[in-house]
């Protein structure tokens, strides 16, 4: 029989095939170890022991070699490997590291397995083992048959397989909570980089608040500082209120709110005994009482009826009032300024306000034709020095106003109040024309009504302001940068409107709210000055991108009580500043006080008005008929003038009789001061400006002029449009000139009197007439081309 080589080869050891898987296994779980960050540290130790290879090499080709000589041959090589891998391992550990003689370890018995690989190739033979053993001898067919178990290596094969596929599903939810692990430690890192912000966050706001209750600290020592001075000072004050002891300045406080109080409980007892009067009068009127001829209404009107003004049932409603008397606010005795009217010795109270008012302006009417004469200049009285009470040479004034037009405010509610108003010029608005922004409204609303001075009875816009608050002020401000000329106005509530002074006016430009009601706005150095309710003054700045409303500058200008600043007045980078009785000269680039000095004496007056003329400032206090003037420059005072001696001898002792004598407008316009009353009578004095720089603008009484068209109620504001477009009567040149323009409730003329009314059955007191409701009077400077109108 023919031999194949290798046929006398020795049989394959079962035990090698387990071998074999075993590495394989091995290898996987290396595998696996390595692939996971999480089971790096156990991949040292399961590599760490060396693979033993019960591998049997297989004989050599010599056929005279037994299967002991090739298992001991086999042995030898595995020992000369041993030694190889002894002398390669010294040289491994000079490196010093664990690792690397580990993985030399495993090429080691890699290369080990490639030749062993290698070498069974070359002993393999394709001669079936029965057959090999069976031409070698019988005894190794039996020794083979009892050392072999076939059934035991299937076994052990499929338990390998059965262990593999364990350690795969193992394998995949290692590799799954590994996953789960990184999107955890995500999570926890975003978390906690959340939690940092959150910390610094609040370790700001405990920062801040920290320093905010330092600051309350130091304010409430501060105060409890200033009580201990004032306890100290005042030793009343630590007593209770019952037993302190006023000072003059308190009781004087006292006394005129006490005034206050007393004239609003007069003003509704007249509303009831007009609603009284009104419903007993108008059952007992007859078509007889109704009718009177023409000739009694011509004697009337020239005052030479003798008939009482009082019908005799109206007499029979209340006792007669005592006379009222007016004092000199300097205590000097003077004798009574007003006597007893024959209406009201007859019975006032029986009457109603319009009746009593109608009665009032016939006297006042009677002693203008008496005491100024027949004579008038465009609507004005002569001066006072041309009256038979001066004998003084007056030269006739040649700068009269001349009056243009009488005008009823176009206002959707008949019964709103004018509030005020601002002229805005050709340069500030970039029109052709001036245009007057007047404001108005009810107590809780305000409307804006923007006119041309020039054109009677048109209206060139209307808008209603957001109803939060009335308005307070308005200002016009210039152009300013790259900012064009707007209009800002200043709200009770505290905001400040800020819109264009051009076509689009009804849009708001800016806006910002205070914690403060805005009482005044002025512009001085391309600053906007707000005067606030708490007696403190905000500047706004310009910038590069407009105006910055958001953080203003404060300055507070005094102490409790406070008191709104409601006047201020702008001239060469200074600012006055009205405050309780006393002017605060304040620098508007370094917000500083400069000087201080006191109007009047009285410590509870309130500085009102504020008008500066040539190089001297006009000035006068609430509830105050004297006027005074002072210095620019130093503060210095120059005159004084009492407004009582002017209202007298004008008007008479009835005009005090109808309203308390107070100054309700005050402004300079052309050289000349111009003055308006609560009771609507508006005077106008000439001043001696020759120079707008030197000129100390003194002014005398002897000079005054009356104007005979005025106002019901008090006049408003007087202020002066320049830039308006003019056409004179019979021609059709358009000229450019400067209105005056003044404003109240209602219109009279003071020399007709109220007369027109009387025969009107007055059956609403509470919807006004035509000439109770607002009226605007516009006035022209003399100049070429002003002619009086049929007025």
């Amino acid at each position: 029989m023919m031999q194949r080589p290798h046929a006398r080869s020795g049989p394959p050891c079962l035990e090698d095939l387990v071998a074999k898987e075993e590495k394989a296994a091995d290898t996987f779980l290396t595998d696996i170890i390595s692939s996971t960050p999480e089971l790096r540290p156990f991949h040292g130790r399961a590599i760490a022991s060396p693979v033993r290879s019960n591998t049997v090499k297989p004989p050599t080709d010599r056929p005279e070699n037994s299967v002991e000589e090739e298992i001991r041959e086999v042995e030898e090589r595995e020992c000369k490997a041993g030694e190889v891998q002894g002398a390669e391992r010294p040289e491994k550990d000079k490196e010093g590291k664990e690792e690397e003689e580990e993985e030399e370890e495993v090429v080691v018995v890699v290369e080990e397995d490639d030749d062993d690989d290698s070498l069974e190739c070359e002993l393999r033979n394709t001669d079936s083992v029965f057959s090999e053993l069976s031409d070698l001898s019988l005894d190794y067919v039996d020794s083979v048959d009892r050392g072999a178990s076939v059934r035991g290596s299937a076994d052990q094969f499929e338990e390998i397989l059965s262990q593999y596929e364990e350690l795969k599903v193992t394998h995949e939810s290692a590799d799954a909570a590994r996953r789960a692990l990184l999107s955890r430690v995500v999570e926890l890192t975003d978390d906690r980089s959340a939690l940092k912000l959150e910390v610094t966050s609040l370790q700001d706001t405990a920062s801040r608040l920290e320093g905010r209750v330092k600051e309350k600290e130091e304010e409430t020592k501060r105060l409890r500082k200033e009580l201990e001075e004032c306890q100290s000072e005042d030793p009343d004050a630590s007593l209770p209120t019952s037993m302190r002891h006023f000072s003059r300045s308190e009781m004087a406080r006292v006394v005129m709110e006490k005034n206050q109080y007393k004239q609003r409980l007069f003003e509704l007892q007249e509303a009831v005994r007009r609603s009284q009067t009104l419903r007993a009068t108008k059952d007992e009127r007859t078509t007889e009482d109704r009718r009177s001829s023409v000739w009694k209404k011509f004697n009337r009107l020239f005052g030479l009826s003798k008939v009482p003004l009082i019908p005799p049932h109206a007499a029979a409603f209340g006792p007669p009032a005592s006379p009222s008397l007016t004092r000199s606010p300097r205590g000097s005795p003077q004798p009574p300024a007003v006597s007893q009217t024959r209406a009201e010795s007859a019975s006032p109270a029986a009457l109603s306000p319009r009746v009593r008012r109608r009665e009032l302006y016939r006297e006042i009417r009677s002693h203008i034709w008496g005491s100024l004469g027949k004579r008038q200049m465009h609507g004005w009285s002569t001066p006072l020095a041309t009256t038979q009470e001066y004998h003084e040479p007056v030269h006739e004034p040649k700068d009269v106003p001349v009056l243009m037009q009488l005008r009823l405010l176009d206002q959707r509610d008949s019964t709103a109040k004018l509030k005020c108003a601002v002229a805005v010029s050709p340069e500030i608005s970039g029109e052709a024309t001036c245009s007057v922004w007047v404001v108005s409204g009810p107590a809780s609303c305000s409307d804006v009504t923007v006119i041309d001075p020039a054109l009677s009875n048109t209206v060139l816009d209307h808008f209603c302001l957001p109803p939060t608050a009335p308005a307070l002020c308005i200002c016009a401000v210039p152009p300013t940068g790259d900012t064009a000329g707007t209009v800002w106005i200043g709200t009770q509530e505290g905001s400040i409107l800020v819109h264009s002074a051009s076509a689009s006016r009804r849009n708001c430009l800016q806006s910002v709210s205070l914690s403060e009601g805005v009482h005044s706005l002025k512009y001085s150095q391309d600053h906007v000055i707000a005067g606030l309710a708490d007696g403190t003054l905000a500047f706004f700045s310009h910038g590069s991108g407009g105006w910055n409303l958001q953080s203003p500058s404060v300055m507070p200008l005094g102490s409790n009580p406070v008191q709104p600043i409601r006047c201020c007045l702008a001239k060469g980078g200074r600012l006055w500043v009205g405050y309780w009785n006393k002017v605060h000269v304040v620098d508007v680039v370094s917000r500083k006080v400069e000087q201080t000095f006191s109007v009047s004496e009285r410590s509870e007056q309130q500085v009102r008005f504020l008008c500066a003329g040539g190089s001297g400032v006009w000035t006068s206090c609430r509830l105050d008929p004297i006027l005074r003037l002072f210095d620019w420059s130093s503060g210095r005072p120059l005159q004084e003038v009492d407004f009582t001696v002017l209202v007298t001898k004008t008007l008479g002792p009835a005009f005090l009789t109808l309203s308390p004598l107070q100054i309700s407008s005050l402004t300079v316009i052309s050289s000349r001061l111009w003055v308006g009353t609560r009771g609507g009578a508006i005077f106008s004095i000439p001043l001696s400006i020759t120079s707008e720089a030197v000129s100390i603008p003194y002014c005398s009484i002897s000079s005054a002029q009356l104007c005979y068209h005025g106002h019901r109620q008090a006049v408003r504001f007087i202020i002066a449009a320049p830039g308006c477009l003019i056409v004179p009567p019979g021609s059709s040149n358009v000229t450019t000139s400067q209105l005056i323009l003044s404003a109240g409730e209602g219109y009279i003329n003071l020399r007709i009197g109220d007369d027109a009314n009387e025969g009107s059955v007055e059956l609403s007191q509470a919807t006004p007439q035509r000439s109770e409701r607002s009226h605007i009077i516009v006035w022209q400077n003399p100049g070429p081309g002003a002619a009086g109108p049929a007025l």
